[in-house]
């Protein structure tokens, strides 16, 4: 099953409401917590209290919660999902979270068009650690790990709001996302640890049960990652999951029929609504 990246416009995400633009001034004070092992005041015998804090709007606060989730965040998109119809606003709040040491901002190329992306820095990630509004469970993701798939990682952000959209349409609320840095420790890690010191088919049988534990599937001796997964709360109140692949114009037809048999959704620009029914996916990560 595949699906237009731009098959409908996503409405904003449950989890990033809007606010209103007379709130804007209202500001979060996050204070950092004491370090273990701080000297102590010789003045009055106490832990020193830390000076430094930040001041954001609460919308800046969504802004850095929403790029933490995802790592990389192009701001064309940003400025679609986030800010829609309010660039000056976007412009303010990514200068407030620079400046702070928040967030950084790089630009790049690719197939010809300069697109820019925002990552967290290691403070903005410990920033959002002290949160208590953010998602249990939820990982934090700081910086750019592999320059060369910028595009790629940014365009998950994209595919995400087309899928959340989907989800709210049935009555759904999105809960948490899951990036495959987080699945391939959860899944490579522990077969890696046994694969030298069992036979084939108890490998076989170990591969089955990690990837059964993990929600994935052994489709070819392999277990298939998802480039994103969408845990959320069904309209009947039940758990329940969706993993999405991002098909570049560079898939197989076999990439795609491996994917499909571990279930999970293709998304890509154009086609039709299955892979066998149409060419190889093209300008997937057009920005």
């Amino acid at each position: 099953m595949s699906r237009d990246l731009y098959e409908h416009e996503p409405e904003r995400d449950a989890q990033s409401p809007a606010v209103p633009a007379q709130a804007r001034d209202a500001q979060v004070v996050f204070r950092p917590l004491p370090e273990p092992g701080r000297t102590e005041d010789r003045a009055n015998g106490r832990l020193r209290e830390p000076v430094e804090r930040h001041r954001l709007s609460r919308d800046a606060v969504e802004t850095l919660r929403e790029i933490g989730r995802f790592r990389v965040v192009s701001t064309d998109d940003l400025q679609r999902f986030r800010y829609p119809g309010n660039g000056p606003a976007m412009r303010q709040d990514l200068r407030s979270l620079r400046s702070q040491g928040l967030l950084k901002r790089q630009t790049f190329v690719d197939r010809g068009r300069r697109f820019a992306v925002v990552a967290l820095t290691k403070e903005g990630q410990k920033l959002l650690r002290r949160d208590d509004q953010f998602p249990s469970g939820q990982a934090i993701h700081a910086g750019i790990v592999k320059p060369r798939e910028v595009a790629h990682d940014a365009a998950i952000y994209r595919m995400y709001q087309t899928e959340a959209a989907s989800i709210r349409v049935r009555g759904g609320t999105v809960r948490r996302v899951v990036l495959d840095y987080e699945l391939k420790r959860k899944v490579y890690a522990p077969l890696a640890k046994v694969r030298p010191h069992l036979k084939p088919e108890e490998y076989a049988k170990r591969q089955a049960e990690v990837a059964t534990a993990n929600g994935l599937e052994v489709v070819n001796g392999k277990i298939p990652l998802p480039d994103l997964r969408i845990e959320y709360q069904t309209r009947d109140g039940e758990i329940a999951k969706v993993d999405l692949e991002l098909a570049t114009d560079h898939y197989k037809a076999s990439q795609l029929a491996e994917k499909a048999s571990a279930g999970f959704v293709v998304y890509g620009e154009g086609g039709g609504s299955k892979p066998e029914d149409r060419d190889l996916i093209s300008e997937i990560l057009s920005l």
